[in-house]
């Protein structure tokens, strides 16, 4: 390719980097977290969807065509929740190795060529694409690992391009491309404690994998751009394997990225024990290119790896203290929510448990709960001292809005309990479940088990039993060695108990479900999507519940006080002493 065609392709993505840029800054002021995030994936999308309609080259205009497919199949997972779409992204593949670039022979180091079929080749290219999306969307379950890994792939990856003697014009191409987009989309890619999400894990994931493909006409796709890869990969991709063998053959499964989770039991924090995790991946990466490559390309990798790890270690560490700050805990009335992801709400977890010291208790509080607070000490002291307080109800939500505290995810008790449990069904950790009317405990712990097959359930028991039965109970939860204790009594009747009661209990973390177990049981059915879209949860609920109708009268006076609040004339001091204990 011509200087003045690289010229061009420079100019275009400078472009639509000063595009990308001005719609990030003009909408950030008027758009929540969620919404501005999602514009954000949606305009990174559309920028490699103008850079594959200006691309000069049918390889690299069908490759990014593959990369947009594949991210418009995440958006429609993300969308479908429950569903698995997966297998689109096969159909993308198939697609790209039809008209576009695809293996059609191997070379060995030694400069012999083995040549494949018209068949082999359109299956491997196939398998080779839908599987990179896969791939990085187990890798996306731990926050901020994807996204720190993609971007020092890329960069090696992109370097051994334009080191190579080789002509491989539409790859640098696309190496430019996509160095360019990172920069501009830079915390959206690296972020100690956010996901990149199935859209972006797509995109990304289908680009990179036509990426190591684009060197078949010239020798080296499976020799210097597929090596590359696998070898900045291998860690992940052995975990993965090892997690899928020990899933079909063991009734304890290890689960994915086992060395993360190890760092964690040994005490390193999140955004430390990412780092470290795509730091040897990287190394094993260097290793691989210096195999193939010589020494000179192992040193100017190496330099930029540094490079790179010194520059993410400082925004990972900027956004760790910024997770622990104040600001990250909006508050109402004494109710001070944790502003954080479900997904690191999940390491929390999983970290509170692997230090094997102390007792954390989790509350989901909604707007009925904060409207509590107010006359109830005690139900606000425990929210004060609880480590996870994670926002649930809408009126909550929005009332956080209004304040100008916004969350960045609502975080529903009946998804956080079903992830609670499938990250224990291959930790083995022991979930005791307690509440509910008789049989429904049992209904629920079933309903799991069948979902999340190795979850190991240690104990069920209804919520109708009497105070002088709880040191029986206690003292079962204790020997049945679960760590995981979810209470479905009510608010506050559930908080209560759980101050009272978790110690005593044995169990590392215990959560208030309230109605969670209804939910999962199937006793009650959860509102649909459009419900939940429209903050109509708690009426779908009230129909099914029509008792409920007694707790709904008291939204308007939550309403009232948010108002009062809003305008700073509300008088409620959090610290004053008074407690009401007949507000349900």
């Amino acid at each position: 390719m011509s200087d003045s065609n690289y010229t061009l392709t420079v100019f275009l993505v400078l472009f639509v980097a000063v595009i990308c840029i001005f719609i990030q800054k003009f909408f950030k002021k008027y758009l929540e977290s969620d919404q501005y995030y999602y514009l954000k994936d949606i305009t990174l999308v559309a920028a490699w969807a103008l850079c594959g309609i200006w691309a000069p080259d049918r390889p690299l205009k069908i490759t990014i065509a593959a990369g947009v497919a594949a991210a418009c199949v995440g958006f429609c997972q993300k969308v479908t929740r429950g569903k698995n779409l997966r297998f689109l992204y096969f159909i993308v593949g198939l697609g790209f190795s039809l008209f576009g670039p695809r293996v059609a022979f191997i070379e060995f180091a030694q400069g012999e060529y083995y040549y494949l079929s018209y068949f082999a080749s359109i299956a491997i290219s196939t398998l080779w694409i839908g599987i990179f999306p896969i791939f990085f969307q187990e890798i996306d379950e731990i926050p901020g690992m994807c996204g720190l890994l993609l971007t020092v792939s890329w960069t090696l990856v992109s370097i051994v391009i334009m080191l190579s003697s080789q002509n491989l014009r539409e790859a640098v191409q696309l190496c430019i491309i996509g160095m360019v987009l990172i920069l501009v989309f830079w915390s959206r890619h690296i972020h100690a404690y956010r996901r990149l999400t199935e859209p972006l894990t797509a995109l990304w994931g289908t680009l990179f994998a036509g990426l190591s493909i684009f060197g078949v006409s010239k020798g080296v796709a499976f020799y210097t751009l597929a090596v590359l890869p696998l070898g900045l990969f291998m860690l992940p991709l052995i975990e993965t394997s090892i997690s899928v063998v020990s899933a079909a053959f063991s009734p304890k499964p290890t689960g994915n990225l086992i060395l993360y989770r190890k760092l964690l039991s040994k005490g390193m924090d999140h955004a430390t024990s990412v780092h470290t995790v795509v730091m040897i991946c990287a190394l094993i990466g260097c290793i691989a290119a210096f195999i193939q490559t010589g020494a000179t390309s192992f040193l100017v990798l190496m330099a930029a790896a540094v490079a790179l790890f010194t520059v993410t270690w400082i925004f990972f560490r900027y956004a760790s203290r910024s997770g622990k700050s104040q600001s990250r805990k909006p508050g109402l009335w004494g109710i001070r929510v944790d502003n954080i992801s479900l997904n690191y709400a999940i390491t929390q977890v999983q970290h509170c448990i692997n230090k094997g010291s102390g007792h954390c208790m989790i509350i989901t509080p909604d707007a009925l709960a904060a409207l509590r607070s107010r006359t109830d000490a005690r139900y606000r002291r425990i929210v004060k001292n609880a480590a996870l307080v994670l926002p649930d109800g809408a009126g909550l939500i929005a009332a956080l809005k209004l304040l100008h505290t916004p969350i960045q995810e609502r975080i529903p008790g009946v998804e956080f309990t079903e992830h609670i449990c499938k990250r224990a069904s291959y930790e083995g950790w022991g979930i005791w479940f307690l509440g509910g009317t008789p049989g429904v405990a049992e209904a629920a712990a079933q309903k799991l088990v069948e979902k999340y097959p190795g979850l190991k359930i240690s104990g069920t028991r209804d919520g109708y039993f009497k105070d002088e039965e709880t040191d029986d109970i206690c003292k079962n939860i204790r020997e049945s060695n679960a760590r995981i204790l979810f209470v479905g009594l009510g608010v506050p009747k559930q908080e209560y108990w759980l101050e009272e009661n978790l110690e005593k209990s044995g169990a590392t973390v215990g959560m208030g479900i309230g109605g969670t177990m209804d939910v999962i049981s199937g006793k009650l059915s959860r509102a649909p999507g459009i419900w939940q879209k429209l903050c109509l949860e708690w009426l779908y609920r009230t129909i099914q519940e029509p008792w409920r109708w007694r707790r709904i009268l008291k939204l308007p006076v939550f309403a009232f006080y948010v108002i009062l609040t809003v305008l700073h004339i509300d008088k409620y001091n959090p610290d004053q002493p008074d407690e009401d204990p007949d507000i349900n």
